[in-house]
């Protein structure tokens, strides 16, 4: 009956159960991880000025520039989030007040070597389970949609540039802590092949 055991543990790998059924654990491990006590998701649209200064030894120094003319706007680096207000309510719930961070790069329709950088903020309130010393996390699911700059003034030596954009913005609390879970032990990799396996799927989209 151990022999027999063995054997079928002996071909437990990552992947899908078998018809029959996973066989049960062999062991109960304690490990360290980021535990996600919440999250939550939604799409967000906003418009912000900012003024780019222009001619020599401007931001934009080549060109000349025109209302309503496109200036090219792209994500500068990860979306961001810094909690300014904790208001504790039921259990372990708290309402956060969160300042969003987007940073962009504009870049000089008449020169693509010239951009210049940018960061659009916004606040957001949200109710999530949110234990003391948790992390209030946004940057790592969080995309940019859209970001379409125009032009909407110009001025002696400046432009004034209207930026409408849009975020997926995903946020979430985040606490390590030491879980147990049902093991069958340590992982032990397969020898690679030509031939390809079966993938795990993608994770769903938040956004739609």
């Amino acid at each position: 009956m151990a022999d027999e055991a063995s054997a079928k543990q002996a071909v437990v790998a990552p992947g899908q159960c078998p018809p029959e059924g996973c066989p049960p654990p062999t062991r109960i491990e304690c490990i360290k991880v980021d535990k996600v006590y919440d999250s939550c998701f939604q799409v967000e649209s906003r418009s912000r000025d900012t003024t780019v200064t222009t001619g020599v030894g401007g931001e934009f120094a080549t060109g000349t520039f025109t209302v309503g003319q496109a200036i090219p706007c792209a994500l500068a680096g990860p979306i961001t989030c810094n909690v300014i207000n904790r208001v504790p309510t039921t259990g372990n719930f708290a309402t956060l007040t969160i300042v969003i961070s987007v940073p962009v790069t504009l870049t000089n329709p008449n020169a693509p070597a010239e951009t210049t950088d940018r960061v659009f903020t916004f606040t957001k309130i949200v109710t999530l389970c949110a234990p003391e010393g948790v992390t209030v996390d946004c940057e790592n699911d969080s995309t940019l949609l859209f970001c379409n700059c125009v032009v909407s003034a110009v001025g002696v030596g400046t432009i004034t540039v209207t930026c409408d954009f849009q975020v997926c913005l995903v946020i979430k609390t985040i606490l390590t802590v030491q879980l147990l879970v049902p093991s069958y032990g340590f992982c032990v990799p397969a020898p690679c092949v030509v031939a390809p396996g079966v993938c795990p799927p993608a994770p769903p989209a938040q956004c739609f």
